[in-house]
């Protein structure tokens, strides 16, 4: 795998070189809002646009991971709650059980008590 990583990059470093090399008579100036560049050749300002472009790239990303293990910790968080509530309730269900369970073996050998006879 890095053999191609390797082969791209030396594949962009002649398109950037054989871009840069056709274009260097072409000069241009740019104009920002009331600023005006002094006259650079074309391919300066491409890669320059082309770095610009990277910054603002990586800024976004690393935003971008920032937030998503932020939801990731409270995910992980969220489910483990979710886990031990599920815990305590597979073993509260289990303990109800045995309790009810007792409960009817004793009212079967108590007898029930009828209000006539009270009377």
């Amino acid at each position: 795998m890095w053999i191609f990583k390797w082969i791209f990059g030396a594949l962009l470093i002649i398109i950037i070189l054989g871009f840069a090399i056709q274009n260097q008579e072409q000069a241009v100036s740019v104009h920002i809002v009331s600023w005006e560049s002094p006259v650079v050749p074309l391919y300066l300002i491409v890669f320059l646009s082309f770095i610009a472009g990277m910054i603002t790239w990586f800024a976004v990303s690393i935003f971008k991971i920032f937030s998503l293990k932020q939801q990731n910790f409270t995910l992980q968080r969220e489910a483990k709650k979710v886990k031990d509530e599920l815990n305590r309730l597979r073993n509260a269900s289990i303990e109800e059980e045995i309790e009810t369970s007792d409960l009817q073996e004793s009212d079967e050998t108590t007898e029930p008590i009828n209000k006539t006879d009270e009377e």
